[in-house]
């Protein structure tokens, strides 16, 4: 085993004598500006409200993408031929709107 140099030595005694040190406290306040910074509103954030506008036609383009392949599916299911090629606005028309 490796001895400690005698300087290292007394250090370590005397860091071992040394008094607790107190735990810091909050300053005053502090309690009160974190729960006003939690409630408060954020700043307006225009990167933020372009982001949701594009999140949002995104998913309504997606809707739209799936209520036609539906629609398409459900009109490609009902022909009656091979040389049966009826529009899909007749499968709106006679199933989904009386």
């Amino acid at each position: 085993m490796s001895r400690l140099s005698p300087d290292l030595q007394r250090l370590i005694t005397w860091s071992r004598c040394a008094p607790q040190s107190p735990p810091s406290a909050a300053p005053l306040g502090f309690a009160a500006r974190v729960a006003s910074r939690w409630c408060s509103p954020s700043p307006v954030n225009l990167f933020g409200i372009w982001q949701r506008a594009i999140w949002g036609s995104a998913w309504a383009a997606a809707a739209v993408i799936v209520t036609g392949l539906a629609l398409l599916a459900a009109q490609k299911m009902e022909t009656n031929s091979t040389y049966d090629v009826s529009p899909a606005f007749q499968v709106v028309s006679t199933d989904l709107v009386p």
